[in-house]
């Protein structure tokens, strides 16, 4: 017994606990550090591996329309080039300027002029003789030429070869457009010149809304069309947030810092710089081969970094529950310590080892979220980085059938990048984006969401109906019908071999709750899975369509309404039943009345 006591008083001793509490403040700085240093760590490769992404997100864009505007400068050059040394063209034009009187010749050179601008989509075609007089216009409403034009004219008609007229602006109607000058020999081993002919090009038709077009949903993207005009970068195109700029807006070549500048130099690849608005931004920068003209497409910084700062905000997030956790472990094994110190001792050690394993299994979980996502959205661009070194290859090859199967793959990849990024960014979004609320009826957002699905059940013959259809909410139609729209979306792909599929969408009482469902007689949800099916990149079947996001949209968006969502299957082959509340736009409806 006296061996006994003697123990416990050694327990309890001051320097035993104090020893304790010092080494319990060095395990907790040690923990804090490690758990610091590793959220820092997680945060920087996050960041690096995301800038990279973007960057050759970038670039692909970058190249993809570098690429079209060097075959759209090839086709306009093939387009005059039929004509340069056409002999049957050349007779046709001598006969008309032989007598001008003539209907057949007069007919004949204007049904074939006439059917170049149509097909070829020129603003304007010009006929004029050798002297540079105007002799026909397609339409005939033209009067003179532009003096840029004229003053060109010398040139084309003492040579052989075809002229490209780079952007001008028009001072008759002020407009900017681009022209083909070509010469009209006699025929074929003749010199003696006959007139010339003007293709005139309005970039509204197809470069501008070309230029203007990006391949994935952004609130700041933009693509920049310049070229150098002595010291300074003159913008071609209209710009998306200033207008009247194209052949107007000119900035220095000497700004260092602004993409424009240093594309219109020559300069090629990714680099940080301020706009002409003074906005940072990221910027591809590429030069148009075999002609004056340099691109840049482009993004704010701010907008580039969203997922990194949302990221960072997480993590931080994440850090300091971890920290107070640990702290509050430590403080309540300290105090627990002062008691049994070698009894808490142990467990100590346990609490550590749980924290530690609830860490790992935190860094698990966003490290799977980062590969998920990075993996999805990386292979549709190597895709498109792969298909488009060969579209190369075969452009100059000249290999047409591969070429349109380059173009396919190109295009199936950028889809499937496209649908990856517009279902991550409509999660991130719910809550943060919403339309001014509106009163609808249940029947209007099941027609809403049939917009999008309606061919799937018709494809294969599901039969849909709606109960109580009158049934008001009010919110965002937009979100709400998207709502509606994963749910059938869900029925349909997962309806199994049913003879007569059917799906009924409508709503029930439950004492003052208001209920929706979303029912089917489809393949049924095994009850081990009823609450996975509502998480991020959850698929239950693989060979699935989509991408795992739908019905994580769809819980999200419920819950942005107060309301809960959940899933009811006997199982396998016995069909399944959504429930889910929205109680926000229900009792805004009854307020309202």
């Amino acid at each position: 017994m006296n061996s006994l006591l003697h123990d416990e008083a050694q327990e309890t001793q001051p320097g035993t606990v104090h020893v304790t509490s010092y080494a319990l403040l060095l395990i907790f700085v040690l923990l804090a550090a490690g758990i610091i240093t590793l959220s820092y760590l997680y945060y920087q490769s996050f960041k690096a591996n995301y800038r990279r992404e973007y960057e050759k997100q970038l670039s692909a864009i970058a190249e993809l329309k570098v690429s079209e505007l060097t075959q759209w400068r090839t086709e306009r050059w093939g387009d005059a080039a039929i004509l340069l040394n056409n002999a049957a063209f050349s007779s046709l034009v001598r006969r008309y300027f032989e007598n001008p009187e003539a209907p057949e010749a007069s007919e004949q050179l204007r049904e074939w002029l006439g059917k170049y601008q149509t097909v070829f989509q020129y603003d304007q075609i010009v006929l004029l003789d050798a002297r540079g007089i105007l002799r026909m216009t397609i339409p005939a409403n033209l009067t003179n030429l532009t003096s840029v034009i004229s003053q060109r004219l010398p040139e084309v008609l003492q040579s052989d070869q075809v002229t490209f007229q780079d952007f001008y602006r028009d001072e008759t109607d002020h407009g900017v457009y681009l022209a083909i000058l070509i010469p009209i020999l006699q025929g074929l081993g003749s010199n003696r010149l006959l007139g010339a002919l003007v293709f005139r090009i309005n970039p509204e038709t197809y470069l501008y809304p070309f230029i203007k077009r990006w391949p994935t949903p952004s609130l700041t993207a933009e693509t920049l069309l310049v070229r150098r005009d002595g010291n300074e970068a003159v913008f071609l195109n209209e710009l998306r947030f200033a207008t009247n700029t194209a052949l107007n807006l000119r900035m220095p070549l000497d700004r260092v810092t602004l993409p424009g500048a240093q594309a219109a130099l020559g300069r090629e690849g990714i680099m940080e710089g301020v706009d002409y608005r003074g906005v940072p931004v990221v910027a591809a920068l590429r030069t148009i081969p075999d002609s004056p003209w340099s691109l840049v497409a482009r993004v704010n910084t701010a907008e580039v970094y969203v997922a990194v700062q949302e990221r960072r905000w997480l993590v931080i997030g994440m850090m300091t529950v971890l920290l107070f956790s640990a702290g509050a472990c430590v403080g309540l094994i300290w105090r627990q310590q002062r008691v049994r110190f070698y009894r808490e001792r142990a467990k100590l050690s346990t609490e550590l080892a749980q924290s530690a394993k609830e860490l790992q299994e935190k860094n698990a979980e966003l490290e799977r979220f980062l590969y998920t996502a990075s993996h999805d959205l990386k292979s549709p661009v190597v895709t498109v980085r792969t298909f488009l070194g060969y579209l190369g290859k075969d452009i100059a090859s000249g290999d047409t059938g591969r070429i349109e199967k380059d173009i396919q793959f190109i295009r199936s990849a950028t889809d499937t990048m496209a649908r990856l990024l517009d279902d991550l960014l409509d999660i991130s979004r719910v809550g943060r984006v919403v339309l001014l609320p509106v009163r609808v009826t249940l029947q209007g957002l099941v027609d809403d969401a049939l917009g999008a699905v309606a061919g799937r059940l018709a494809s294969q013959g599901v039969a849909l109906t709606v109960n109580d259809p009158g049934v008001m909410v009010f919110g965002d139609r937009i979100r709400l019908a998207e709502l509606f729209q994963n749910l059938i979306d869900n029925a349909v792909k997962f309806m199994g071999d049913q003879k007569e599929p059917r799906i009924e969408v409508g709503v029930e009482g439950r004492g003052e709750e208001t209920v929706f469902f979303v029912r089917d007689n489809g393949s049924g949800i095994d009850p081990r899975y009823h609450e996975k099916v509502f998480g991020l990149f959850e698929k239950l079947d693989p060979r699935a369509g989509g991408t795992g996001m739908g019905l994580a949209l769809v819980k999200r968006i419920v819950e942005l309404y107060g309301g809960r969502i959940w899933v009811e299957s006997k199982g396998t082959g016995q069909g399944a039943c959504f429930y889910f509340t929205l109680p926000a736009a229900v009792e805004s409806v009854r307020k309202g009345a």
